[in-house]
């Protein structure tokens, strides 16, 4: 291990320690739920102090500068979008297998040497598992691209622990107002604090917004978003994604599938405003 490798883990080590330390009173997100998960506490995203993966894999369906990616999923989630495809790892995070360090570290190494260009924390929610991700990142070859794929619902804690460890922010712009991110994801503050941190993400990395385009919600949601973005971040990445998916049953999200024609006014409106888009 040379001087930078070893500089690097030991900064991934202490703030591993830090973060684990945050658990007894946690409040890494906006829920502010205070409770200590090291006594077996669990607050809104369900987890304990233990980190828990439901699935680990070299995948190619992210944008196409990270791929092919090495995804570590984990569970548990800080939102409750009624449209979210692995609701169930959210709802029950504590039934997946417990993470063992060593053996994931062993596997990114594995998945490095089938071809992954970057490692990629998603879950789930990785800002819930922040004392996780830590951990592993002390374990890895630091030359590894990060990738923090996240709603990035979260308090300060996460963006400073996480700062300077993180090459690429993947970062989730779900919804334009806090109407329909309390309808639709569980959070009635989310604007703000979304906002925040792709800001302070912006000044440490590389970021890429990504927008799941709702059936709709081009008024209320796209466009909004995409007027900011111009304004803040006219220069930033921008990833849209037609591949909504209606949740059964349907409560308040939109029950049909994203039309091509709609997806196609996304992608010129985007375009009309100067924003550049990626794949």
């Amino acid at each position: 291990m040379n001087d930078m490798d070893y500089q690097a883990h030991s900064q991934a080590s202490e703030r591993a320690k830090l973060a684990r330390e945050a658990l007894t009173d946690c409040n890494f997100c906006p829920r502010q739920c205070g409770i200590d998960r090291t006594a077996g506490e669990k607050g809104y995203c369900g987890l304990d102090d233990t980190v828990r993966c439901f699935l680990e894999m070299l995948y190619y369906g992210e944008e196409s500068e990270l791929v092919p990616t090495h995804q570590i999923h984990f569970t548990g989630c800080n939102l409750r979008c009624e449209f979210c495809v692995v609701a169930e790892w959210n709802e029950q995070p504590l039934v997946a297998e417990e993470m063992d360090f060593d053996d994931m570290a062993k596997r990114i190494a594995h998945r490095q040497s089938e071809g992954a260009k970057t490692l990629n924390f998603l879950g789930g929610e990785p800002s819930v598992n922040l004392h996780g991700v830590l951990e592993l990142l002390s374990r890895v070859d630091s030359r590894i691209r990060v990738v923090w794929n996240s709603n990035m619902y979260y308090n300060d804690i996460v963006d400073k622990l996480m700062a300077g460890l993180v090459d690429v922010y993947l970062a989730d712009f779900k919804c334009g107002n806090n109407n329909c991110a309390e309808v639709l994801l569980g959070a009635n503050n989310y604007i703000e604090i979304v906002k925040r941190n792709i800001l302070k993400a912006a000044e440490r990395a590389d970021v890429i917004i990504r927008h799941v385009v709702i059936p709709g919600h081009s008024e209320c949601c796209l466009k909004p978003i995409f007027e900011w973005l111009a304004a803040k971040m006219p220069d930033v990445k921008l990833s849209l994604r037609g591949n909504y998916v209606p949740p059964i049953p349907v409560t308040s999200a939109p029950a049909e599938y994203l039309k091509p024609d709609d997806m196609q006014s996304a992608v010129d409106l985007a375009k009309n405003m100067g924003l550049k888009l990626v794949k």
